[in-house]
């Protein structure tokens, strides 16, 4: 593999390590899922649930979770962790299969993808396949790296094609029959950590320590400070779209 190619993640151990050391991040999750709950409800389809980190909180909130993730050791890990829950639909699949299958009988009021589009080589393909599965006055729920500066190889490693940007993600769904909702960044001390780690150590890994410091004692005052002053740039974008008018 090419060290400009992004690895695929439903066979990479890597990937699987990065998603067991940010599940123990519970602050920034908490801090994640603050940020899309407003904008969630209904028929949820998640695509992407990777380990059930997310599932199980929209669950709580949801009528009924649709958990998409083709990867085979997280699908396992999100069956054992979201199996006691009524209201949670597992399919080990990639949205493009559910699309072309059983989603052509559905459609949901919330579709929500937590660090997943990034991953899809064509994500305005899948934009548009969302469209079609989306009910009248629904919401998409995207939340995604920001900053292509920030761009490095462990984005690579992570299965990553890409950053985005504001006025990018606007963009995307501008074109693929969106109308864009709600759009803010997040995260700036993430983003400089980001940058320190891709451009200064050049790292290839995140730190377990790097990661505990972070969610104990940078998130609990950073989730505060930019719930009330919202920061011009951030490690993560939310971008909210609702479908466009034919």
């Amino acid at each position: 593999m090419s060290s400009s190619t992004p690895q695929d993640i439903t066979v990479d151990p890597f990937y699987e390590r990065d998603l067991q050391q940010m599940a123990e991040a519970e602050n920034y999750l908490a801090w994640q899922f603050a940020l899309i709950r407003p904008y969630v409800g209904g028929r949820v389809l998640e695509v992407g649930a990777r380990i059930g980190t997310f599932t199980r909180r929209l669950a709580l909130i949801a009528d009924h979770v649709t958990a998409l993730e083709p990867n085979r050791y997280c699908f396992e890990r999100l069956q054992r962790e979201t199996g006691a829950l009524a209201n949670v639909t597992r399919r080990e699949l990639t949205v493009e299969v559910f699309h072309a299958g059983e989603a052509r009988s559905q459609r949901f009021d919330t579709i929500v993808c937590m660090n997943v589009l990034e991953h899809i080589r064509d994500d305005a393909a899948v934009l548009r396949e969302f469209r079609g599965m989306i009910a009248p006055g629904g919401r998409l729920v995207l939340l995604i790296p920001a900053m292509p500066m920030a761009f490095g190889e462990i984005d690579r490693r992570l299965g990553h094609f890409r950053r985005y940007t504001r006025s990018g993600a606007r963009d995307l769904l501008a074109r693929t029959g969106w109308r864009s909702v709600a759009q803010r960044y997040f995260n700036v001390v993430g983003l400089l950590g980001w940058l320190w780690n891709t451009r200064v150590w050049v790292r290839h890994a995140q730190s377990d320590s790097q990661i505990r410091v972070f969610d104990r004692m940078i998130v609990p005052v950073m989730s505060r400070v930019e719930r009330i002053a919202p920061m011009p740039v951030g490690q993560s974008l939310l971008a909210v779209g609702s479908p466009a008018a034919p």
